[in-house]
């Protein structure tokens, strides 16, 4: 079952859509099937953190696979309202076990941190 990180509902792992909000689930990366067979089936995901924008969300999902860290990358995206709520709440969130919670964190922290020391408008600070 996958849970969504805005409203908290459990859809069928095959849902593309929140059954309650109808928030889109990203297909694709996240979760491989080496860290599917280690999570279990009881495993529970939880909302770790949001994320502020698509080109952190791509670059965290990077790390994380390569880290092995099971993960759901969920947006807010929504084809109906196109977009329009992501300016208030951020691209989406990270959806993982809990006991990966600090590390995923970190790693979000650590993006971030390199992300604005590349902004040239910081410098002129």
């Amino acid at each position: 079952m996958k849970c969504c990180g805005y409203c908290g509902r459990e859809n069928d792992d095959t849902a593309l859509r929140c059954l309650d909000c109808g928030t889109e689930f990203i297909q694709g990366g996240g979760v491989s099937e080496d860290a599917q067979w280690e999570l279990g089936p009881m495993e529970r995901l939880e909302n770790i953190a949001a994320l502020d924008n698509e080109i952190q969300a791509g670059l965290v999902d990077a790390i994380l696979s390569d880290r092995k860290i099971p993960h759901i990358m969920q947006t807010y995206r929504d084809s109906a309202y196109d977009g329009i709520f992501q300016t208030q709440k951020g691209w989406g969130v990270v959806l993982a076990p809990p006991a990966f919670g600090a590390e995923i964190r970190a790693v979000i922290e650590e993006v971030k941190r390199q992300s604005s020391r590349q902004n040239p408008e910081d410098d002129k600070s």
